[in-house]
């Protein structure tokens, strides 16, 4: 098991998407929220995954909250293929790096990098096992990347009558977003005491995702993705082991 792998057990536990695992969310109180969804707003969220999902390949970076320090993911994700590609570095000095290349199921990891993410992956080295979203935290970080994109929207309707709310207005690289707070894990204790739930969705008027949290583990601080809408370059097959 790689140093970045280990460093996670203690800070990712459970699905981050679906679940809820920390303690109290305290609300935000800038603007206006925290509120039920207004329709045009939970026609917003509904799209969200759906317009990730459309882009085909984007870059991601990721950072992770784990026991004091941080993991930083920095890649690529194809949505529709269900690939990922990304260089894997914590904030230990010196910093422990490697390079992973993961689908819905397997992960390949390439450790003891010198750093930088290459267009093209090196041949050998690479190790593989099973992705186990219940027992690897990192995998199930992984996972979520993946999950962030899907192939047709959501139902708004639902959307609205859920406990999702409206967190307040923000903007992200000067792009105006709304911030909405994912609902609350249904009939779990941490769901009751955490009624904003786990999640915070930032996205823009034509339902485009470009930042997503999380909060998982015990960890008080976020488990953020940012998704900037910029071009990306396909990934490389994966690697056979």
């Amino acid at each position: 098991m790689s140093r970045i792998r280990r460093a996670t057990v203690a800070a990712l536990t459970c699905w981050l998407a679906l679940t809820a695992c920390s303690g109290p969310t305290a609300p935000d109180t800038k603007n206006s929220g925290p509120r039920p969804l207004t329709a045009d707003e939970a026609d917003r969220v509904a799209l969200a995954r759906f317009t990730t999902y459309r882009r085909g390949t984007g870059n991601v970076t990721m950072t992770i909250p784990s026991q004091g320090r941080t993991i930083t993911l920095t890649g690529r994700v194809d949505w529709r293929r269900h690939l990922g590609y990304a260089e894997l570095h914590n904030d230990a000095e010196p910093p422990a790096r490697e390079l992973v290349q993961w689908t819905i199921t397997d992960v390949t990891t390439r450790p003891h990098w010198t750093g930088g993410l290459p267009k093209r992956p090196p041949t050998t080295g690479w190790e593989t096992h099973r992705l186990t979203p219940h027992h690897s935290p990192l995998d199930t970080a992984l996972i979520l990347l993946l999950n962030l994109g899907a192939d047709r929207p959501d139902n708004a309707q639902l959307l609205a009558r859920s406990s999702a709310r409206l967190v307040r207005r923000d903007q992200v690289a000067g792009t105006p977003v709304i911030v909405v707070a994912g609902p609350a894990a249904p009939n779990t204790a941490a769901a009751a005491r955490s009624p904003l739930g786990n999640t915070r969705y930032w996205i823009d008027r034509d339902g485009r995702l470009l930042r997503f949290q999380a909060r998982a583990g015990g960890e008080s601080a976020w488990m953020t993705t940012e998704l900037p809408q910029t071009r990306a370059d396909p990934l490389p097959s994966p690697q056979r082991v």
